[in-house]
């Protein structure tokens, strides 16, 4: 049975909040300031980033279903490629 666009947009926004409600709890915010600059980060902290970046990303998915599946892979930990 298909879902609602409108049940698909607000499953997206709830893995939206779910993400960003803990990124302000503690120093999760800071932690991935670091991860981002490529500095070590705690492999429990980055595997709670990494599923809740997955979550989300797969309820776009759900959401937009007329395009591409998004690679839901996590970021290269060498990002120097990136910033050339």
């Amino acid at each position: 049975m298909p879902v609602s666009p409108h049940s698909s947009l607000q499953h997206v926004q709830d893995r939206t909040t779910d993400l960003r409600r803990w990124l302000d709890t503690g120093e999760n915010t800071a932690t991935l300031t670091a991860y981002l600059r490529d500095e070590p980060v705690d492999h429990r902290w980055l595997s709670t980033y990494r599923r809740l970046t997955h979550e989300l990303l797969r309820a776009v998915d759900h959401a937009c279903p007329h395009r591409e599946p998004h690679d839901t892979r996590a970021p290269s930990v060498d990002r120097q490629s990136d910033l050339q």
